[in-house]
């Protein structure tokens, strides 16, 4: 029971107290308030006992306020609590000695009190707080050697009561001084061993680092320590043949002038290291190649170098030999390149005179069953052919020598073309062969219409060669837009033999194929689908593939295409023709781009429209604003410089909140048309735009509002 209450006093206030040393100081603190609250009590009982009512209420006072300190210790207001502690106690010493005289021998706790100061407060990291305390001692006890009087008659009345006084006091202040320098050597002992048992754990550190390390004094150039690894690293026999020894003997002169840079100054932080790879020579005339690491300190004022060497000589024979690699490949693959172009040409030469000799053949007079033989003839060279610029194909993107071109390609034309080439060969097979194009796919795209049709092209060639029955579908929709690029998304599928799950990776690899049985059957060299995925790549895509064995398989890719701002919106001139004009009706155009604005104009014109222009949102409110009248129809881009038309058709509201909207724009994104309507707009007019489809919608919106 007493521990625990020992316990519960001396470490009470520690739980949010990181620090070990104001745990330490929280805990000598807490022992001195026990202890001399535990004198306290033993005071009480003695004067009581004596009669000495005053004296009792006065160690009571004291008591109360090292009670006080110590709860101001608990909330950490350290300063404050051992401030209220010197200065109580250095009171209550005073008035002792003043109520009972200096023959009670009160003054003999100066002895004990000058050994608690050094046990509470540190005098490394306390100085001025232990100056203070013994400037207060030293003025209390002189107030009690010249202010005090030898024997003082308030409580003492009884004879031989101050030699009792004397002795009870004496026994008491022995008792404190022999505990508190108990303490205090039991204290550097424990710090003693605290500073053994660190240095032997820096000596562990230090011996069994995968460094080498060296400590050099910068100013006599001379070897003062170093570690177990560093002998281990330079093959150095015996630590003493190495400490004290010149640094010459280890390291070069260039080494040496390379160390002396480091700045001396350890405040500029910038220049007391040094880092970097360097060549050394060990003491059996072995080369280490090391990186270094050079650290400037002082120590007693003294200029010193920390030397850290870690080996890398295997890192530095295993780059040699990666070098090594990488030439020998270089070579190899410049030689492949310029075997395979050599080979090309005199594989092309005679192929083209097969293949030109063969539809000679065919176009004269031969005989009937000459007709299969000729066809096998031409149908092998040029087989031979789409090999030769496959393998040509594929060698020029993994060299890296592969770019694409960026042309104008209107998509619909290149996707119908697509159709006219690959429909014929699906029907001769009896399959179907459908295309779905989004209707949004109006636009002129900046891209490589020869790598695309490629890509495509291998796709729908394999798709028909794999499928037997139902049929092939070409799609292509747009996924998002916005007024300079487009994401669209192509895809080829068909109800063909379909491909294993486990193997639907490993069919865009080089020369390879689903399995055996499919390369035996169907032919071909496994390079189709690799070179597409590569050139999907380079289009910055990823071609994809769902597939299920026996159903069929769908391959897909994403590309990012630009819009090609100068073309020339494609229009049915048939369909213009005949739409019907409107009467007294009068239209604001908000757009930025000089060509969509002309072309608006030009239509709505011709329909018999009064148009009025803005060239951003901010104008297309001023006009409404302005003395231009009500508009019957609004027409608004939705990205223009100042004023988005989102906004403008917000402040346009305020001012005429019935007149109907169209949004005109090229963006695209899910539930768009949602979207605008929620946000105002009545209608959306996609861009590039189809005359009719305009037409139409204004058509509309009057009737509605009519």
């Amino acid at each position: 029971m007493l521990t625990s209450f020992y316990e519960d006093i001396v470490y009470s206030g520690l739980r949010d107290e990181p620090s070990p040393g104001k745990r330490k100081k929280t805990i000598r603190f807490n022992q001195f308030i026990l202890l001399i609250l535990v004198a306290h009590f033993v005071c009480v009982i003695s004067y009581f006992c004596f009669g000495l009512y005053i004296s009792a209420l006065v160690n009571l006072s004291a008591a109360y306020f090292f009670i006080l300190a110590y709860h101001l210790n608990l909330r950490k207001k350290y300063l404050l609590a051992r401030l209220i502690s010197v200065l109580n106690l250095n009171l209550y010493l005073a008035i002792m000695n003043y109520m009972e005289g200096l023959r009670a021998g009160e003054y003999l706790f100066f002895f004990p009190y000058f050994l608690i100061m050094t046990f509470i407060i540190s005098f490394t990291r306390s100085l001025r707080e232990l100056t203070f305390a013994y400037v207060i001692t030293i003025a209390t006890l002189a107030f009690c050697y010249y202010q005090c009087p030898q024997e003082n008659h308030y409580q003492v009345h009884i004879a031989g009561l101050y030699a009792s006084l004397y002795d009870c006091n004496l026994i008491l202040s022995l008792l404190l001084t022999t505990f508190f320098s108990f303490a205090i050597v039991r204290i550097n002992r424990n710090n003693e061993e605290a500073i053994l048992k660190e240095k032997q754990f820096v000596d562990t550190i230090y011996n069994t680092s995968l460094d080498g390390v060296f400590i050099i004094d910068a100013e006599a150039l001379v070897i003062t320590d170093c570690n177990n690894r560093a002998i281990e690293l330079l093959e150095i026999e015996d630590k003493k043949q190495i400490v004290g020894a010149s640094m010459d003997s280890l390291f070069t002169k260039e080494h040496i002038q390379l160390f002396r840079s480091v700045n001396k100054k350890m405040e500029d932080e910038c220049s007391n290291s040094w880092q970097g790879e360097l060549a050394l020579t060990s003491k059996k005339d072995n080369t280490v190649f090391a990186f270094v690491a050079v650290v400037s300190f002082l120590d007693n004022e003294r200029h010193f170098w920390k030397i850290s060497v870690l080996d890398i000589s295997e890192i530095k024979m295993t780059q040699f030999e990666l070098m090594k690699a990488k030439q020998k490949a270089e070579t190899a693959s410049k030689a492949k390149s310029r075997f395979l172009s050599n080979m090309s040409h005199e594989l092309r030469t005679p192929l083209n005179g097969i293949i030109g000799a063969s539809n000679l053949l065919m176009q004269e007079q031969y005989l009937t069953e000459q007709l299969s033989h000729l066809e096998i003839l031409k149908y092998s060279s040029e087989h031979m052919m789409v090999l030769i610029n496959e393998i040509l194909d594929f060698n020029k993107i993994e060299s890296g020598r592969f770019e694409l071109e960026n042309v104008p390609v209107n998509m619909r034309a290149f996707l119908k073309k697509l159709e006219t080439q690959f429909s014929v060969q699906a029907h001769t097979k009896g399959l179907l062969f459908l295309v779905d194009v989004d209707e949004n796919l109006e636009a002129e795209f900046l891209t490589d219409e020869t790598r695309l049709n490629q890509v495509l092209s291998n796709l729908l060639s394999n798709a028909i060669k794999f499928t037997h029955a139902g049929g092939i579908t070409l799609g292509a929709r747009k996924v998002s837009s916005t007024s300079k690029k487009s994401v669209i998304q192509f895809m080829v599928q068909d109800t063909g033999i379909g491909i294993p799950a486990h193997k639907q990776q490993e069919v865009f690899d080089s020369f390879t194929q689903a399995d055996t049985d499919t390369t035996r059957k169907y032919g071909g060299t496994g390079l189709g689908l690799a070179i597409s995925k590569k050139l999907v790549s380079l289009f910055s895509g990823d071609l994809l593939l769902q597939s299920e064995e026996g159903k069929g398989s769908t391959f897909y890719f994403t590309l990012e295409l630009e819009i090609n701002e100068n073309a020339k919106m494609y229009i049915n001139d048939e369909k213009v023709k005949h739409l019907p004009g409107f009467k007294a009706l009068k239209v604001l155009i908000a757009e930025d781009n000089f060509v969509n604005m002309s072309v608006a104009r030009k239509f709505l014109t011709k329909w018999g429209i009064e148009v009025h222009e803005a060239v951003n949102g901010l104008e297309a409110v001023e006009k409404f604003r302005g003395g231009h009248g009500q508009f019957d129809l609004v027409l608004i881009d939705l990205e223009m410089p100042e004023m988005d038309g989102i906004t403008a058709l917000a402040e346009i509201r305020k001012l005429q909140p019935g007149v109907p909207a169209i949004a005109f724009t090229a963006a695209v994104y899910e539930d768009m048309r949602i979207d605008l309507i929620k946000k105002g707009f009545m209608e959306v007019v996609p861009k590039p735009f189809r005359p009719e489809d305009l037409h139409n919608k204004i058509q509309k919106l009057l009737q509605n509002r009519a």
